[in-house]
C-alpha cells in the first residue's frame, strides 16, 4: 500500500512540475496582429540531372578489412592501439570515468589473459588522457586478442560501457 500511495504522490507531484500557466496579459495591452504581407514563392532554377558516376570502391577480399584508426562509445573516445613489440601493446585515447579510472580484460574469446586498470589525466565529468602499456602473450598461435576497456560500476561491480578493441597482429 505504501508503494502504492508513493507512486500517485510522484506522479502528482510531476504532474504539477510540468504543467506551465503563463499569466496573461492585461486587455489594455493586447496589440492587434500584424498581416504579414504575402509572399510569392520563387521557382527554382532547373539544373540538368548530375550525370556523374559514383567511383567504385576498391576491391576488398573478405577477411582484408582495414580496422578503423580509432574507437569510441560513450565514455571512451579516441581510443587507439599500437603494437610496440612481440608481447607488448599501447593503448592512448581519452575516458570519461569515475575517479579517473579504467578497467581493463584482454581475451582470446574463450579466456581472460590478463586484466587490471590504469588511471587517467582527469576524472568524470573531465575527459581524462591515458596511455598504457599491455603485456599480454597469445595461449594460441592461431588466436586473435581482444582488449575491453570499461568503467567498474561503484554501485555493484559490474562492467559499465565496454569498448571492445581487437588487438593487432602486426
Amino acid at each position: 500500500m505504501k508503494k502504492v500511495s508513493m507512486l500517485l504522490l510522484t506522479v502528482f507531484l510531476l504532474q504539477g512540475c510540468t504543467s506551465q500557466s503563463s499569466p496573461t496579459p492585461p486587455a489594455d495591452t493586447e496589440k492587434p496582429p500584424v498581416a504579414a504581407p504575402p509572399q510569392t514563392p520563387t521557382p527554382a532554377p532547373q539544373q540538368p540531372p548530375a550525370t556523374t558516376q559514383p567511383e567504385p570502391a576498391p576491391e576488398q577480399k573478405p577477411g582484408d578489412q582495414q580496422p578503423p584508426d580509432s574507437y569510441s562509445n560513450d565514455i571512451f573516445k579516441d581510443v587507439t592501439v599500437k603494437k610496440t613489440g612481440t608481447d607488448t601493446f599501447e593503448v592512448t585515447g581519452k575516458a570519461q570515468v569515475f575517479e579517473g579510472v579504467v578497467s581493463y580484460v584482454v581475451e582470446d574469446g574463450h579466456n581472460e589473459l590478463t586484466k587490471g586498470s590504469f588511471q587517467t589525466s582527469a576524472g568524470a565529468p573531465a575527459w581524462g588522457d591515458f596511455s598504457h602499456t599491455i603485456n599480454v602473450k597469445k595461449a594460441e598461435a592461431n588466436s586473435t586478442l581482444t582488449l575491453i576497456l570499461f568503467e567498474t560500476s561503484m554501485k555493484d561491480g559490474s562492467r559499465r560501457m565496454e569498448l571492445i578493441v581487437p588487438l593487432p597482429e602486426k
